[in-house]
């Protein structure tokens, strides 16, 4: 073989190989379902929680303050009103969170105050007469849902002349039988009712004003300014506005993502990947808020459903409640050969060994590394709320989202990166009156900030400012106004150098106490900022994938429906359709007409004549009568 270039292997005839590799033991995909089904709805309904508590509060305020007006707008005995209360709800440019945050909105006013509460879309108010027949049907019947067409009002007069169904005397009548204080109707969406609609309602409610106890709350997408100039300065009179402004989409969609993906107690977390598709898709489509929780929780169901080895997530799993095939999915994964590489290389073969053949050892080293892989975790995402923590108090420019520093700092980004280093800086060149703040802003930080001894370092800057005899703070060396520049000419030659000024005592004990704390901060961040998908087991405690979120979230209906009208036999499974003829596609009588214009639309040029398009169509899938007919 030495002195031969190459050779040609010629295998015996009498061997035969299969065409396929056949499966040798039964492998069962849906292996321990129900536990990996178990272990997901526990972790979910913990999220699910934090996704809760975070949206109420997000609302509290403006709901209260919402409430308190509903409240004080009540009608007062002997004291009659002259104008219609009105709130004015900047909900924001989010069109789809305004249903979710006015439907939270109604349960607080049905809870803490005796009124009615109804909301009115521009899509079932075309005209004036259909928005009174849905107010008097909800007011009078108590329903919330748009599935009420059957419900009639109550209220009937038996004496005299019989009352139409959209005239508010139904509503007098209900409302002296039911004593509520007040009537709320909410116009969720007021930019899309008609003009001439909302003049009318502004002035029929006016009309009834002292028989009717109503409110108005207008939602509003653009601004209050807008909504007055809509109105007829006659309209503008009859009302008594006031202003609230609701939490913006994009703020909420901050606090849930640092409730659910940066929080420092979650088992199991979205990449970073994933997550910034899931942040773009809001802010390029502006969607309810109630879509980034879906995504998440699709994400969620994905990851426990097609990996196996997240079984092993399952809270004090035991050995035995484990199969050999969960450990053969974990001995498949890469983290798993990238571990078995590095012991290898550091001379641990006894180990890989012990590894490969015993899945009790195997089990043993899996639990011990979730548990430190999830603290690796948490660690990270306390980083990255201190760095952002860090950014605000000391007014950093360009401001930087928690969400856009968590998912950098997911992907290995943040290890030496420029936004580090002049973090670092910036703190180093702080005076006392930012650095006092930002203790007291790190302080109140819901995370373990116990590696930086932040109470010995705000104790000490306490005792330095209490001692400072001058007037101004507190200095570090690093801080530019301690620099000077002088000016030397040396045989004509202009040189500039750059020398500290002389501190004082204090300064220089507050030089040592900011660099201490820069120190610590930068140890601490160069553990924390490590990369997550380094980690052995990354797969379990990570779910970064990407196509099936996109399938599901962001489809592309267009291309499905080309290939549905070019080639129907893909989707119909029939042989009438599949128009193959030597091999060649070609245009068939028994295809759908549907597919049969679209095939023709793309063969014409740019200008398409109808007659000669029907001329061919006609051609193709007419029956042998006379054209003339078939026109």
């Amino acid at each position: 073989m030495e002195h031969e270039r190459c050779y040609i292997y010629t295998p015996p005839e009498a061997e035969e190989r299969p065409s396929k590799r056949q499966r040798t033991s039964d492998f069962n995909p849906q292996s321990q379902l129900a536990e990996r089904l178990s272990t997901y709805r526990k972790i979910w309904a913990q999220q699910e929680q934090r996704i809760q508590a975070t949206l109420e509060e997000a609302d509290s305020k403006t709901q209260e303050k919402i409430v308190n007006f509903v409240s004080a707008s009540a009608p007062v005995e002997n004291a009659p009103q002259t104008s219609i209360p009105t709130g004015l709800v900047v909900a924001g440019p989010s069109i789809a969170s305004h249903g979710p945050f006015f439907a939270r909105l109604g349960r607080s006013i049905r809870d803490e105050t005796n009124s009615a509460y109804v909301v009115l879309t521009s899509a079932e108010s075309p005209n004036l007469k259909t928005l009174l027949k849905n107010l008097i049907k909800r007011v009078t019947s108590r329903i919330e849902e748009d599935d009420d067409d059957d419900i009639r009002p109550t209220a009937s007069s038996r004496h005299g002349p019989k009352v139409l169904d959209f005239d508010l005397s139904h509503v007098q009548e209900w409302q002296k039988k039911n004593r509520t204080r007040s009537i709320v109707v909410a116009l969720q969406d007021s930019e899309a009712f008609d003009t001439r609609i909302l003049i009318e309602l502004v002035d029929l409610f006016h009309c009834w004003l002292d028989r009717l106890p109503f409110v108005l709350l207008v939602g509003i997408a653009t601004s209050t300014e807008s909504f007055e100039d809509r109105l007829s300065g006659k309209s503008i009179r009859y009302l008594d506005g006031q202003k609230f402004d609701v939490t913006q989409s994009d703020v909420i969609i901050e606090k849930l993502f640092s409730a659910t993906v940066a929080n420092t107690d979650v088992p199991v977390r979205i990449g970073p990947d994933l997550s910034r598709r899931l942040l773009d898709r809001q802010k390029d489509h502006v969607q309810n808020v109630h879509d980034f929780i879906d995504g998440l929780k699709y994400a969620y169901m994905s990851h426990f459903y097609a990996s196996y080895p997240t079984v092993l997530l399952k809270e004090k799993v035991a050995f035995k409640d484990l199969s050999s095939e969960a450990f053969e999915a974990v001995r498949n994964l890469p983290s798993f050969k990238r571990w078995v590489e590095e012991l290898l290389d550091n001379n641990q073969a006894h180990d890989v060994r012990k590894l490969l053949e015993s899945d009790q050892y195997l089990y043993q080293q899996v639990t011990e590394h979730i548990e430190s892989g999830q603290n690796a975790l948490n660690t990270l995402s306390n980083a990255a709320t201190l760095l952002t923590c860090i950014r605000e108090s000391l007014q950093m420019a360009p401001s930087i989202r928690l969400s856009n520093i968590w998912t950098r700092a997911a992907a290995g980004e943040l290890s030496g990166a420029p936004l580090l280093r002049e973090t670092l800086l910036s703190v180093k060149k702080a005076s006392s009156d930012k650095l006092a703040p930002l203790f007291a802003s790190l302080k109140e930080l819901d995370i373990d900030t116990s590696p930086l001894d932040q109470d010995i370092f705000q104790k000490e800057l306490e005792k330095l400012v209490e001692d400072n005899v001058g007037s101004g703070p507190l200095r570090s060396q690093d801080d530019v106004r301690n620099d000077s520049l002088r000016t030397t000419v040396i045989a004509q030659k202009v040189l500039l150098s750059k020398h500290k000024a002389a501190l004082s005592e204090q300064d220089k004990a507050y030089s040592s106490l900011v660099a201490r704390f820069n120190d610590g901060l930068e140890r601490y961040f160069a553990s924390a900022f490590i990369d997550p998908r380094t980690l052995f087991l990354s797969e379990i405690l990570m779910y970064d994938l990407k196509s099936p979120h996109t399938e599901v979230f962001q489809p592309k209906p267009r291309f499905a429906m080309e290939r549905a009208l070019a080639s129907p036999h893909d989707y119909l499974g029939c042989d009438c359709c599949s128009g193959k003829q030597g091999g060649e596609s070609i245009l068939s009588t028994t295809q759908p007409a549907t597919a049969i214009l679209y095939q023709l639309y793309l063969e014409s040029g740019t200008l398409i004549n109808v007659s000669d398009l029907w001329s061919a169509f006609n051609a193709i899938a007419g029956d042998d009568e006379d054209e003339s007919k078939t026109m």
